[in-house]
């Protein structure tokens, strides 16, 4: 027969007392206790994320992409919670130097300009288990001017001749519409744009600009220089007075970063219309009647999402006018509606399909 489990006089005690020590070491295991419940949360929260955001020559206040980079890299960082990790260049030769302290620091790297696709190439290749992103670039080896598809460097485009074009018929409309509704124009039928340097994004803009004004108005005189410059806003000043004073430009459009503030200033100082690039500029002068956007901010903040997300990828969509990746700023009282309305009618166009504004300048006619 067998025989009872703890038999006596304190039996049943002590079974009593084992299984409440047994209760204690079960909920304990499983994280019951209070204190057992938040040491086992803290030690599954993952770490922040690291991202670092090296700016060109231009710095961030710009007023153009750099500061727009600047813009989504913030809106990230505090809806993710990390660290900002911000470094700006003074110079073309502080690319590679700049870039690689920012690899070393964090886990992804914006280069913001084109003219780091060759020190983001070098870089990317010391540091293959980090990923990078570049603003109006792709990774380019030394010596090389096509794109190498290197698998931790995000190449971020956009479709500049798009907002460039939309721009463009609007000033067109308002060099057809002339001095009858607008008494500010000359009467020369010409507008001009002062481009920084003749690089893909500035030639983009430029062309979509002229081509579409001229679609417009065949007879519209489009004026082109370059101050070979995106910094120094006297260069820009002086090839925009060029521009109204020699050629009579009713309207100029600048794409040239911090440089092109100049070419606006000037507009204002001559009492002809200006037009801002990648951030609504409207604020700098009543005569800026719009400016052709580039949402450079949607594109980092996106990139930096997806990256926390683990769904990084160095092949991601071209950023155009059909997912709000460019546009204008609303025009200012100064736009006539028809001329509204004109870059309106282009803009469904270009969804549609029926109007592909060119990436590259048109010769004049």
């Amino acid at each position: 027969m067998r025989r009872p489990y703890l038999r006596g006089k304190y039996g049943w005690f002590v079974q009593i007392t084992l299984l409440l020590s047994l209760v204690a070491m079960v909920l304990s295991a499983c994280g019951g206790s209070s204190n057992g419940g938040n040491n086992s949360n803290s030690g599954n929260t993952a770490a922040p994320i690291k991202v670092s955001l090296v700016t060109d020559i231009g710095g961030l206040n710009d007023n153009g992409f750099n500061h727009l980079s600047y813009v989504g890299y913030t809106k990230a960082r505090k809806e993710l919670n990390f660290d900002e990790r911000v470094i700006q260049s003074t110079s073309q030769n502080d690319y590679v130097s700049n870039l690689t302290q920012a690899a070393q620091a964090a886990d992804l790297v914006f280069a913001v300009g084109f003219l780091m696709q060759t020190p983001i190439y070098q870089v990317a290749k010391q540091f293959p288990n980090k990923k990078f992103a570049i603003i109006d670039g792709c990774a380019t080896a030394p010596g090389k001017f096509d794109c190498t598809n290197l698998p931790n460097v995000a190449p971020l485009f956009f479709k500049e001749q798009e907002a460039g074009c939309l721009v463009g018929a609007m000033a067109g409309q308002m060099e057809l519409d002339g001095k009858s509704k607008l008494p500010k124009l000359s009467g020369s039928n010409t507008i001009s744009a002062v481009g920084g340097q003749a690089i893909p994004p500035v030639n983009h803009y430029i062309a979509g600009y002229k081509y579409c004004a001229q679609k417009v108005d065949p007879q519209v005189k489009v004026v082109v220089g370059f101050s070979q410059d995106f910094a120094n806003v006297a260069k820009c000043k002086d090839l925009a007075l060029t521009q109204i004073d020699q050629h009579k430009s009713d309207i100029v459009f600048q794409v040239a970063g911090g440089c092109g503030i100049g070419a606006l200033d000037a507009a204002n100082q001559k009492g002809v219309y200006g037009i801002g690039v990648d951030a609504d500029q409207g604020y700098l002068h009543s005569n800026v009647i719009t400016s052709a956007l580039k949402r450079v901010d949607t594109a980092v903040y996106s990139t930096i999402v997806n990256f926390s997300k683990n769904q990084y990828t160095n092949t991601p969509p071209v950023f155009d006018l059909k997912q709000d990746g460019v546009g204008y700023a609303t025009p200012s009282s100064d736009v006539p509606a028809d001329a509204k309305a004109k870059a309106d009618e282009f803009a469904q166009m270009i969804k549609s399909g029926t109007l592909t504004p060119p990436a590259d300048i048109p010769a004049d006619k």
